[in-house]
């Protein structure tokens, strides 16, 4: 869900990936509704490990389970680490989804803000 709001609220500004600890290798439905529902564009999700994305690579990091998350990186990276307790909704009902959609949209965009602020124009 993470990825899908990252890539649209950043555009080509920047590049995203999400992994988990445990990748069930689908992306749950209710992912896919919600995020359709909320007009993201879902295609090309997938369920990764983080060995499966360039950790080495990245600016920044956010774990989406706080700081134990961030125990199963790599040490000395050079990224900026980020630490977010957000629920995990797989289980749950549709309205637990849509409410942790909510908590991720608001603190995504608060992190893309602080990131790549807006440009004003040039007078």
């Amino acid at each position: 869900m993470a990825e899908a709001m990252a890539r649209a609220m950043g555009g080509n500004r920047i590049r995203v990936y999400s992994a988990g600890l445990n990748p069930t290798g689908r992306v749950a439905r209710d992912t896919l509704r919600v995020l359709e529902d909320l007009g993201y564009d879902a295609r090309g999700l997938t369920s990764k490990g983080i060995d499966e994305v360039p950790v080495d690579d990245l600016d920044v990091i956010v774990s989406l389970i706080g700081p134990s998350g961030l125990r199963y990186l790599p040490h000395g990276l050079p990224a900026r680490l980020e630490s977010w307790s957000i629920r995990d909704p797989y289980g749950d009902d549709i309205e637990v989804y849509r409410a942790v959609a909510r908590t991720l949209e608001g603190r995504i965009r608060g992190l893309i803000d602080e990131l790549l602020p807006t440009e004003l124009p040039s007078i």
